[in-house]
This record gives C-alpha cells, structure tokens and sequence, in this order.
C-alpha cells in the first residue's frame, strides 16, 4: 500500500470544538446585533416620529364592549428623506403587558406628494385588567416594525423602539389654544 493513503487522522480536542462552536456563536449574535443598529439608524435617519396616546373618553367608545378600556397610539410622522414614498407599519407592540394591540391590517403612512411633511395615523388598543392598571402611558415603550418603501430602491426593512409621549392632541387644537 502506498505511503500517502496510510495517514492517521488525530481527532480534534472537544476543547477546540468547544472554542469554534462558541466562537461561531459570538459571531452570529454580534452580527445580529449590529443588523439591527442598522435597522433603527435606517430609520432614524429617513423618518422622524413620535407617539402619543389617547384613552376612549367612555367605555366601549371603540369597541362597544362596555368592560374593556381601550384607546388608541397616535404615529406623527415626518418624513426626512426626500425619496421616501411611504411608511408601512406591520406590527406594534407596546413594552406594558397590560396594553394589547391587535393589527387586523397594516397602516400605511404617506409621505409622498404631501404639502406638509408630517402625517397623522392611529392604531387602536385595548387595556387588560388582569395585567394591571394604567392611568398614564408617558415614557412608556413601543416596538414597531414595518417596511420603509423608497422611490428608487428596493423596500427596507426596520425595527425601532420608541417612547410614548403626551396625550394626543389634534394640532387644530394645538393652535386654537396658542
């Protein structure tokens, strides 16, 4: 038998096995990461947006049910990138387990052909009783995700984390009052 088939393979110490499979694993959840920095930059840097809420002034005012409390989050938008055609906001989901959002379709905010650079759209929710009482949502968090559609450039992709702040107010009532 020849020489070069008659070789001995030396396994590999589980240690070094180890050492790769959690370095495999670094390197995955650091790319993960920085995947989704990129994400919320992306967004930041084409859309400026705050969130407000609004509790119903009456129970059952959206529902009809006369148990529950419910409300909505209002999404302000402005758009900072002159390309941006518009916003599609797939899913909400508010960081208190007692506030419950149920996205029957996706919500759509247009940006282009729009005199004003800033639009107004709003998402329903419910408050749990079970999951505890709320009376104010300042300061509390809200993921949303969606799709940014570009005028030249394929759709991307965004997940962005912000905070709720003041009771909504209509900006026609913001004026009256100045």
């Amino acid at each position: 038998m020849p020489d070069y088939l008659n070789f001995v393979i030396t396994p590999i110490p589980i240690s070094m096995v180890t050492f790769l499979a959690l370095a495999a694993l670094v390197l995955i959840f650091i790319y993960f990461i920085l995947k989704a920095k990129q994400r919320h930059k992306l967004f930041n840097d084409a859309v400026s947006m705050e969130v407000h809420y609004l509790f119903q002034d009456r129970p059952g005012q959206y529902s009809g049910d006369y148990r529950t409390k419910s409300g909505v989050f209002v999404f302000r938008a402005e758009s900072k990138d002159d390309a941006l055609k518009n916003l599609v906001i797939k899913e909400v989901k508010p960081s208190h387990p007692a506030l419950v959002v149920n996205l029957e379709q996706i919500v759509v905010v247009p940006f282009e052909k729009k005199k004003e650079g800033d639009s107004d759209v709003s998402v329903r929710f419910k408050l749990l009783k079970k999951k505890g009482e709320l009376s104010a949502l300042e300061g509390k968090g809200i993921r949303i995700s969606g799709v940014l559609n570009f005028g030249n450039s394929k759709p991307k992709t965004f997940r962005t984390v912000l905070k709720i702040g003041a009771p909504y107010q209509s900006k026609d009532h913001i004026h009256q009052t100045k």
